[in-house]
């Protein structure tokens, strides 16, 4: 059975601040599917522009690689500033191919994915990269978020909710205002 993904996303500077170190990407390309999550070191103008070379660099990587392929990328392309952590979570239809550096997280509702993120900095060092693959069925919901938001962060409170509305209540209720906060959704769907 085919299935795509129903995507949304929300993401704030840290309270007092302009510009935003955290972001998302969502690309597609054939039937691979990119959701990434990157938290630049820090927040404010230079967090922001680590962020914005992460999102430079992922969007040119080809998507039917390897995460471990796309972390090194990001890795190298990070060496020259703060550098970041992230979550690359690649779907190609059936299969979720994950992976993270740093204090970001992935979480499910469904099938479970216990991806546990590596410890480090992209752009200054990290061990090997683990990763996970594991198939994904209709009404699975991935979370993949920032440290900005508490890591107690309870999905079941918005099981029923579009994922639009999903994001907008995570980043209310767990959301830390001495940082900058990301949060995306995305629900398994048949097509």
């Amino acid at each position: 059975m085919a299935v795509r993904l129903s995507v949304a996303h929300l993401s704030r500077p840290k309270v007092g601040e302009v510009e935003n170190g955290d972001g998302v990407l969502v690309r597609t390309e054939g039937r691979y599917t990119l959701l990434a999550v990157v938290d630049a070191l820090g927040h404010g103008p230079s967090a922001a522009q680590a962020s914005r070379e992460a999102f430079r660099c992922l969007s040119q990587v080809v998507l039917d690689t390897s995460v471990a392929s796309m972390a090194e990328a990001l890795h190298v392309a990070l060496k020259q500033g703060r550098g970041a952590a992230a979550m690359l979570a690649v779907f190609d239809g059936h299969t979720l191919h994950c992976g993270g550096v740093g204090n970001v997280e992935l979480r499910t509702v469904g099938t479970r994915v216990p991806v546990l993120p590596t410890p480090g900095i992209l752009g200054q060092s990290f061990r090997s990269l683990r990763t996970l693959s594991t198939p994904l069925a209709p009404g699975d919901r991935l979370a993949l978020f920032s440290d900005g938001l508490s890591f107690r962060v309870d999905l079941e409170q918005v099981r029923t909710q579009s994922p639009d509305m999903a994001c907008a209540f995570l980043l209310e209720r767990f959301g830390r205002t001495t940082d900058d906060a990301t949060v995306l959704v995305a629900d398994v769907e048949p097509s």
